[in-house]
């Protein structure tokens, strides 16, 4: 059983089983794994965003979402236009760029399914804000849940719409509630031909006097060029060794073969000739383009796959049509119409699977109406152009513009649609009341020309220029990844019927919620509807709390000697709407000889600055607070750097010598040890050396550096030819805080300098005695015992 948790007359169907798949990780996990986070970028032309365009929200935040929504369908069920037999049942749940989540509640009501009653929640990545509830419902149902009119005649008024029937599907008792008026309707599928084309119809029949209340088709026609992605392009496919076939191993539902549904299959993984007329390079042509588009959509819009959750679809070519089309499970490309070449270029398959994006995004469905008809194809135009730009092909391909079909030259008239200027083609630029009565394509003019001005604006640099049909000019464009984002945003919350007016207020939501604190992209999404004459009607409005930013120093202190310089690091964080340009200097008087420098002294707010802080020996000693000026293009910061000037106690040692003083004969050497200690801080890094020599004395320490704190050994050594007297040596401690020294006093003794060992007499080390005619220095002080003759006690006496 689903559990309903019913407030203030609104049932909510938690459908646990349904919730628990829509929100699951597993698929949005394993393809957003494969994609770099992009880091928190700012430009010139929109604001500093903390969140990668792919980050997606994790379970925890997926389920907050979903209580979050649950409480906003309560709070809203006037807004809904909710009846006391309403039901909402979560359908699908899908996040977009930077991980806004869309939430999309099917409504019950008396248990039947309610088209154009669907109700949509837009929440932040946290699940925690609710940015918008959307529904298309104009009035509170009250209908009658009993038919007049059986399944078997709604079928039959439904098959008498195609010239040929191929399968009629089972009839669906529904409410039908995308006009004012809603009504009790047999919902048919019926799949065969119209007189000019393949048709797949829903087809809505009153079940109270049996007319057509509503239809549409799922078949969407388009047109192109093929073999236009290089003879090296890249594809993914499947197989190994001698088995392959054209089927994406990464985007699931991907893959290409014939009409008759077969995947095309090869013993190696080269696939095409790269002739216009040859199936297999038609395939390339539409695998790289369904990939790319693939790829677009993730890492630019934040959407997981054609149909938002994880899955892509085939492709059949080999058509004998002059057209594509979308059937809704899969796309079909014929040729041009001199046969030369196969209608798959990236902007025709981008269009076409653009339809399957359009399908399932927001409520579902294609929707009925020329006016409906027209922003679906719009739709396919848009995803052809952003996938022309993700691709970014040099001009000796097919390179990124706003043209549709342009490669194709169907009948030697170039595109067939142009988004800067649709009516170039004879289609509007403009909205207006007589849109309805346009043909789909033409009714693709004004919302085309509505995402040229948002993405480019009047007068890009290096693009076509642009006009418009009412309000200010000119127009500054975000850039197309932006208004691609704003776009899919509003689309994620599509309600049946949809229509400009709709679209509008959807996408300026959508741009409320992908950019907070900043009213750039607000603004610009208004002016690009106002600018194609789609008038104003409930719209949202944002207050912006302008270009904002933070500024701190670490460290906030520092403590010098006079004539000593001081460092910092100055450190911006944009905190509210775009970064802007930030011109660093003091502020108020510095104290006698300070002088404050900064590297770089202007940086765009997100960026940092060394600053130094320099004194000068007539600096008066003491604390001083140093104020420092971010002077922003938009608003100003300050910061206090407190500098201490005086005398600070550095680190410092003391050296002491063990022992300070010996006497050697010319020739001999004597030691000694010399230990450091720390007397204030920490310890520091010792060269050791001396000063200057006697003539004949040399100096070695073991080891030559030292950390204070640590001792090292001193060699003093004579030669035969040493100056004999008593001689100061300074031995010296070089450390980067301080220098010390200690000396030691060497005498030398010369006059031949040996005498005759004898006992009971005090020898001190590098004397020189003769014992029975042999010359032996003395290697330790001490006194003569009996029986220590040097050449019978090696540790005290060494043969010279």
């Amino acid at each position: 059983m689903n559990p309903k948790i019913r407030r203030g007359g609104v049932a909510v169907l938690a459908t646990v089983a349904l919730t628990v798949s829509s929100v699951s990780a597993p698929s949005w996990a394993s393809d957003l794994s494969q994609t770099e986070r992009a880091p928190a970028q700012t430009n010139a032309q929109g604001s500093a965003q903390t969140l990668a365009v792919t980050a997606a929200p994790d379970p925890v935040q997926r389920a907050k979402a979903v209580s979050s929504a649950q409480n906003a369908l309560t709070a809203a069920a006037d807004q809904l236009k909710v009846a006391p037999s309403d039901d909402f049942k979560l359908e699908r749940a899908i996040s977009g760029a930077r991980g806004v989540q869309y939430l999309t509640y099917k409504r019950l009501h008396k248990g039947l399914p309610v088209y154009g009653g669907e109700a949509i929640v837009t929440t932040d990545i946290s699940g925690q804000v609710v940015h918008s509830v959307a529904s298309g419902q104009q009035s509170e149902l009250a209908v009658s849940a009993t038919p007049k009119v059986t399944a078997a005649q709604a079928a039959q008024t439904a098959r008498e719409r195609l010239v040929k029937v191929e399968s009629v599907g089972k009839p669906t008792l529904s409410i039908y509630a995308a006009t004012k008026t809603p009504r009790l309707a047999w919902e048919v599928s019926v799949t065969g031909r119209t007189k000019d084309a393949p048709s797949i119809q829903h087809v809505y029949v009153d079940a109270v006097n049996g007319k057509v209340v509503d239809a549409w088709d799922d078949v969407r026609a388009g047109i192109g060029n093929g073999y236009y992605n290089g003879n090296s392009v890249q594809i993914t496919t499947s197989g190994s060794g001698s088995s392959y076939s054209m089927a994406d191993s990464t985007r699931p539902g991907l893959r290409c073969g014939g009409m008759n549904g077969q995947t095309y299959t090869g013993t190696d993984d080269n696939w095409g000739t790269g002739a216009g007329t040859n199936l297999e390079t038609a395939c390339v042509d539409a695998m790289f383009g369904g990939q790319k588009e693939w790829d677009m959509l993730r890492e630019w819009l934040g959407r997981n796959g054609i149909n938002g959750s994880g899955a892509h679809f085939p492709v059949r070519v080999g058509l004998n049509e002059v057209n594509a089309y979308w059937y809704g499970t899969h796309a079909e490309f014929g040729r041009n119409s001199s046969s030369t070449r196969q209608l798959t270029p990236l902007d025709v398959v981008g269009h076409e699977f653009g339809h399957g994006v359009f399908q399932f995004s927001g409520s579902g469905g294609s929707g009925s109406g020329n006016e409906t008809g027209g922003m679906n194809e719009s739709t396919g135009d848009i995803m052809g152009a952003l996938t022309e730009h993700y691709v970014n092909h040099p001009a000796s391909l097919d390179p990124p513009d706003y043209l549709v079909g342009e490669e194709a030259d169907l009948a030697g008239s170039g595109e067939i649609r142009n988004m800067y200027n649709p009516q170039a083609k004879g289609h509007p630029n403009c909205y207006s009341s007589s849109l309805p009565s346009q043909p789909v394509h033409n009714a693709a003019g004004p919302q085309n020309h509505w995402f040229y001005l948002l993405a480019e604006g009047t007068n890009p640099v290096g693009k076509p220029a642009s006009t418009v049909c009412s309000g200010p000019t000119p127009l500054t464009g975000i850039g197309i990844q932006k208004a691609g984002q704003i776009f899919m945003g509003g689309l994620n919350t599509k309600t049946a019927p949809w229509n400009h007016a709709k679209a509008r207020v959807a996408t300026l939501n959508a741009a409320k919620s992908l950019f907070p604190g900043s009213c750039v992209e607000f603004n610009a999404t208004k002016a690009a509807w106002t600018a194609v004459n789609v008038p104003a009607t409930n719209d949202p409005t944002c207050t912006s709390q302008g270009n904002d930013f933070s500024v701190s120093l670490n460290p906030a202190s520092g403590s010098v000697n006079t004539g000593e310089t001081a460092q910092t690091t100055l450190s911006t964080t944009v905190t509210t709407g775009s970064a802007q340009s930030v011109s660093l200097r003091t502020t108020g008087t510095l104290p006698a000889g300070v002088s404050v420098t900064f590297t770089p002294a202007t940086i765009q707010s997100g960026q940092s600055s060394t600053v130094r802080v320099s004194t000068a020996s007539n600096t008066p000693t003491g604390t001083h607070s140093i104020r420092i000026l971010a002077d922003g293009a938009s608003v100003d910061k300050e910061a206090a750097y407190s500098l201490n000037v005086g005398t600070v106690a550095q680190d410092d040692y003391s050296i002491a010598l063990n022992p300070t003083s010996a006497t050697v004969e010319r020739g001999a050497s004597t030691q000694t040890t010399l230990s450091t200690t720390v007397t204030n801080g920490s310890a520091q890094s010792v060269s050791l050396s001396a000063g200057t020599l006697p003539t004949g004395v040399t100096v070695t320490f073991s080891p030559a550096t030292i950390q204070s704190g640590q001792s090292s050994t001193v060699t003093i050594a004579t030669t035969a030819g040493a100056t004999v007297g008593t001689h100061t040596i300074s031995l010296n401690g070089d450390g980067p805080s301080a220098d010390r020294s200690a000396s030691f006093s060497l005498t030398v003794n010369g006059g031949g300098g040996e005498t005759t060992w004898a006992t009971w007499t005090a020898y001190t080390a590098g004397q020189i005695v003769t014992y029975q005619g042999v010359s032996y220095r003395c290697i330790q002080a001490h006194t003569s015992l009996p029986g220590w003759e040097p050449s019978n006690v090696p540790a005290l006496w060494a043969r010279v």
